[in-house]
């Protein structure tokens, strides 16, 4: 089996179950420390397709909870391998200071905008997620990695892909038994095949609804992951057995006549380049 989910704590489970070094690459949505099991009455939507139990953190344990499961994270890691942390902004310094507390490095700071923010009339309306890109350091030959050409032939359609702004669609699913706040599987997808290979091991602390799951399991990655909600649990995990295994995407090509003009330029800044290096140097033999 290429994957192996916990119904229990992450702190507790990766502690138990992950080998220290041993996986390539993390994705999770933690928690926000908000009451998360009653947004349902701010955002106006129908709850009865949602699997209820959502446990969500208090907020006076927030900092200590972050903390904990981070320090499991910089543990588990493989040297060069890397993780990212959906948050809201509420709490969003316990998990910074929490990543500052370990050896991890900074690599991204992104922004994730939506359109179904909580309404509101006395403030600015709430429409974005923060993704923390972070870490482990590059040990000699185990280094980060970040396929910026995995769907692309030019790296100027892969740098349209890659801007810090991120557009986060929402996912429709009407009828579908769902877990509370789920991510997009579309929206996850580009995580996971920039920062990991066929064949590595994807962590989710905070499984959920298993998007981060299914997406892995369906490019040819292997899982390992918790829930604490047993009734998520019960829900999303007799899935996984079913998710069928894709081939990578398709190159999105490029026009040959485009990328010839692409190529041309790029040749003239680099003689441009070259040229005012050599205007500027100064000659030590004079």
């Amino acid at each position: 089996m290429n994957y192996k989910v916990y119904n229990q704590s992450c702190i507790e489970g990766m502690r138990e179950h992950v080998k220290d070094d041993s996986i390539d690459l993390i994705f999770t949505d933690p928690p926000y420390g908000i009451d998360g099991d009653g947004l349902d009455v701010h955002y106006h939507r129908d709850e009865s397709t949602v699997v209820p139990g959502y446990v969500d953190v208090p907020l006076d344990q927030y900092k200590e909870f972050s903390l904990n499961w981070i320090r499991e994270c910089e543990r588990v890691l493989r040297p060069g391998g890397s993780i990212y942390i959906v948050s809201g902004y509420t709490n969003l310094h316990h998990i910074l200071n929490a990543l500052h507390e370990t050896d991890l490095e900074e690599v991204n700071h992104l922004i994730a905008k939506y359109t179904f923010g909580v309404n509101a009339t006395k403030k600015w309306i709430s429409s974005h997620y923060h993704i923390l890109f972070w870490q482990k350091p590059d040990k000699g030959s185990q280094k980060r990695t970040f396929n910026h050409l995995y769907k692309w032939f030019d790296n100027k359609d892969s740098y349209n892909d890659r801007l810090s702004v991120q557009d986060m669609p929402r996912d429709y699913k009407p009828g579908q038994i769902k877990n509370k706040n789920q991510l997009s599987e579309d929206f996850i997808e580009k995580f996971i095949m920039y920062s990991s290979n066929r064949g590595d091991t994807v962590l989710d602390c905070f499984g959920g609804g298993f998007t981060t799951a299914r997406t892995a399991l369906r490019y040819g990655r292997k899982f390992v992951g918790f829930e604490l909600n047993k009734n998520a649990y019960d829900a999303f995990v007799p899935g996984l057995a079913d998710v069928e295994i894709l081939p990578d995407p398709e190159k999105i090509t490029v026009d040959p006549v485009e990328l010839a003009k692409r190529q041309r330029m790029r040749e003239g800044w680099r003689k441009d380049r070259a040229k005012r290096k050599q205007q500027t140097s100064p000659n030590l033999f004079e």
